[in-house]
């Protein structure tokens, strides 16, 4: 069920001795982002649809992106909030990890890798809202709700303001993405490979194909779409692009025949979709673990007593 690790986690934990299994954290955290993402989806293409199917770099990639729904007021902040709890659920869950790693009498290096990629993970989820201050606010007009739907300006970039283009709002997502990418596989290969394996069915092994291919086929149709436009005659820099977008489809599964990017926007259509149903399945293929005994108790300390414990079943 999406979103019940992270009602576990925030409301369900219990003082004293406790169970932990940190990769609940890893699953909480995917909710999280995929919740974002259908809030902001279920009221933006209603209240303000010209945020959506007016955005400026709708042009570039011939479709939507599902980052649309939520680059601008209000919707950002909303999605900024949510996804700060992004924050809070990686950093926890490393520091588990990297815990667990040292109770380990003989870790092996698969275990070290995923441990070092959860830190990565960590980190790209705190750069990853960047993506609500890098990009839209600082080189466009925002489209506002009740507006009129022109045709938007697309400078190259505003050199007044650092970081003032979509290249770092893209870049701040595709860190996390990928992140999020490696910190699994490296976790199924801790389970499978480490000095604690544990068993899981053969899905899981399918899956990371599966989630392999997603992430590539999607980064790939991003790159020739962002790199066509930046030095081709494609996206804004098409004679035809007002043309473009006036024949823009408000729809999230069909695009329009008429298009000014390198590739089709149907591609990317594909590509967007086939990487959310995959990405938002990652909670239920990743493989179970050890848990940590965690012990929590308030009392005064005298030399050398500890008032609590972690140890590792």
């Amino acid at each position: 069920m999406l979103g019940y690790s992270i009602y576990q986690l925030l409301f369900k934990q219990s003082a004293g001795t406790s169970i932990v299994l940190p990769r609940l954290y890893l699953k909480a955290s995917m909710e999280t982002i995929t919740l974002a993402i259908i809030v902001t989806w279920a009221f933006t293409p209603f209240y303000a649809p010209n945020q959506v199917w007016g955005h400026p770099a709708f042009i570039t990639l011939g479709a939507f992106n599902f980052c649309f729904a939520w680059d601008f007021a209000p919707a950002n902040y909303i999605a900024l909030l949510m996804n700060s709890f992004i924050v809070y659920f990686l950093w926890r869950y490393t520091i588990l990890v990297n815990m667990r790693l040292k109770l380990r009498e003989n870790p092996s290096n698969h275990d070290r890798r995923a441990a070092r990629w959860s830190n990565v993970h960590a980190l790209s989820g705190s750069v990853f809202l960047l993506i609500f201050l890098a990009g839209p606010i600082n080189q466009y007009a925002v489209p506002m709700p009740g507006e009129p739907d022109p045709l938007p300006a697309y400078p190259a970039s505003n050199p007044a303001i650092p970081f003032g283009n979509w290249t770092w709002h893209t870049a701040a997502f595709f860190f996390f993405v990928l992140a999020s990418y490696f910190a699994y596989v490296f976790t199924y290969m801790e389970s499978k490979y480490g000095s604690a394996r544990t068993r899981f069915s053969s899905l899981t092994n399918l899956y990371i194909y599966v989630l392999t291919i997603a992430n590539a086929f999607m980064i790939i149709v991003y790159v020739i779409q962002g790199v066509a436009s930046a030095y081709g005659p494609y996206g804004w820099n098409n004679p035809n692009a007002e043309a473009c977008y006036d024949s823009v489809i408000p729809s999230v599964l069909i695009a329009s025949s008429t298009y000014c990017s390198f590739l089709p926007g149907q591609v990317v259509i594909v590509a967007n979709w086939f990487w959310f149903f995959t990405f938002t399945a990652a909670p239920r293929f990743i493989p179970p673990e050890l848990p940590i005994t965690e012990s929590y108790e308030i009392g005064e300390l005298g030399p050398g007593e500890a008032a609590g414990g972690i140890e590792m079943q």
